[in-house]
Order: structure tokens, then C-alpha cells, then sequence
């Protein structure tokens, strides 16, 4: 572990510097946190190289480890910055452009990128986001020990869904690899091997074939399009089919396999 001072804002704390700091200490830094606005504390560590300043301080240079963005509109938030200066050690390569889909996530409620929050407002008022969530943590703002203890809680937080993130990327990375390697049917069913996660972005095929947990599933693209039929019910080996229609399970994959060919 390599220790790393870090500085950030004091007061209120939003997504993007959690996330920036949170990044930091999955590559392997053992982050000594301060939150500050002071002028003094800001100018000395915005010249120390050794002193990493996220989100505060008017100064991106990531060769001297500075990485605010309210200078320049243009500018990624801080999480965004964090993570182009440091992607090839968060994130293998194949797995960057889903990840990167998180990371803009972040950026568009920090900046209100596309007028992010035009179409947030247009969501049912119970919706949450990453950003939201994190942001709940914050407490009084004006207590600065209990903001700090807060700030530790929403950092912990934030890195148990980077690491999710990082593992949904990974397996979406291996879902777009194996997409061509499927088997259509005469009828344009898919059949996967692996599980996909990406069959229905591709909108190729409105019924795939898939491994289950309990044997192998039938799945449609939407309900609105087609659905499992009922009649699934009597394949041999019929373990069970979502109320919905939506999907539906049988043990062998031959079986399956034969329902789909059906469809």
C-alpha cells in the first residue's frame, strides 16, 4: 500500500469526489483524507506533487496530482479525471467502455451533462441514482467530525459498487465476446452457451435459449413483443415460467432447446 494525501472540499460531499477517492484507494492507495477549503492548505498542496487535491483548488494538472474541474466546464468531474489519469490500473482494457458508461454516469449528475436533471425531474420522485444515494450520507454540514465520519461511510460504500461495477463490466466484456460464437436457430432464436448479457442491446433476436441456475431458459427481448407461452408447462422436465411470460425454465437444454425451435 502506498500512502497518499488527499484533499478535498469540507461541507457538503457529492458522488464525484467520493467515487475520485474511492478509485484511489482500489488501485492500492492507503488515503489520508482532508477536507478543507482553506486557502493557505489548498495553495501548498496544489504545489506538492505528493499531495493529491480532488474537486477543490481551481487546478487540473495530473502531473502534479491536482484534479478539480470547476475551473473549466469542459472538465470531467472528479471521479471522471480520476479515472481517465488512472484507468489502466482500475480497469482492464476490454472491461473500460462499460465501466466508462458508470463513470459518465457520475459526471452527468455532477455537471448536469445534457441537462441531466431536466430528465431526472421527469422520473418518479422515489427514483434513485449512484449519485443520489451517495449523496445521502451527508448530514450537518455544519459539524465537520460528523460530515468526516459520513464522508468514511459513503466512501466504503462507493467502493463495494466500484468493485461490482468493475465485475459487471468484466462479464458484459466476456458477454460481447461470446455473442458471435452463438448458435441461431432456423426461426432466429439465439442459443448461448454462457450466459449473455448482451443479447437484447444487439435487439437481433427476440427469443434466445440461456443457462439457469435450475437447468435452461427460455427468454423474450419484451413482453410487449412476444412472450413464453403457457404451453412450456408440459415440456418434460418443466421447472417453472415467470408470471410475466418474460422467461421460463426447464431442466435439460435439449429440451429447450426443441420449445424454442417451436417458437
Amino acid at each position: 500500500m502506498h500512502y497518499l494525501k488527499v484533499i478535498t472540499h469540507d461541507t457538503s460531499f457529492h458522488a464525484d469526489e467520493v467515487i475520485a477517492v474511492a478509485l484511489l484507494k482500489y488501485i492500492g492507495y492507503n488515503v489520508d483524507l482532508v477536507r478543507t477549503r482553506n486557502p493557505q492548505v489548498l495553495a501548498t498542496s496544489i504545489a506538492d506533487p505528493s499531495v493529491a487535491v480532488l474537486d477543490v483548488g481551481g487546478e487540473h494538472n495530473p502531473l502534479m496530482f491536482n484534479f478539480d474541474h470547476h475551473q473549466d466546464m469542459t472538465l470531467q468531474s472528479a471521479a471522471g479525471l480520476i479515472y481517465e489519469n488512472f484507468k489502466n490500473r482500475i480497469c482492464p482494457p476490454e472491461a473500460q467502455p462499460f465501466f466508462e458508461k458508470f463513470i459518465g454516469s457520475i459526471d452527468a449528475m455532477d455537471t448536469n451533462r445534457d441537462n441531466i436533471f431536466e430528465l431526472m425531474n421527469a422520473l418518479p420522485s422515489g427514483f434513485r441514482n449512484t449519485s443520489s444515494l451517495i449523496g445521502r450520507f451527508n448530514r450537518d454540514v455544519t459539524n465537520a467530525t460528523e460530515q468526516f465520519a459520513q464522508f468514511e461511510k459513503a466512501l466504503d460504500f462507493a467502493t463495494v459498487i466500484i468493485e461490482n461495477e468493475i465485475y459487471a463490466a468484466l462479464k458484459k466484456a466476456k458477454s460481447e465476446a461470446d455473442y458471435a460464437g452463438r448458435t441461431v436457430l432456423a426461426n432466429n432464436v439465439a442459443v448461448f452457451d454462457e450466459y449473455s448479457t448482451v443479447w437484447k442491446s444487439k435487439k437481433e433476436h427476440v427469443f434466445v435459449v440461456l443457462p439457469h441456475a435450475n437447468g435452461w431458459q427460455i427468454q423474450t427481448i419484451d413482453t410487449t413483443v412476444a412472450t413464453v407461452p403457457e404451453s412450456i408447462s408440459e415440456s418434460k422436465g418443466f421447472i417453472f415460467r415467470h408470471g410475466s411470460g418474460f422467461m421460463a425454465v426447464v431442466k435439460d437444454k435439449d429440451v429447450a432447446v426443441s420449445f424454442a425451435e417451436t417458437l
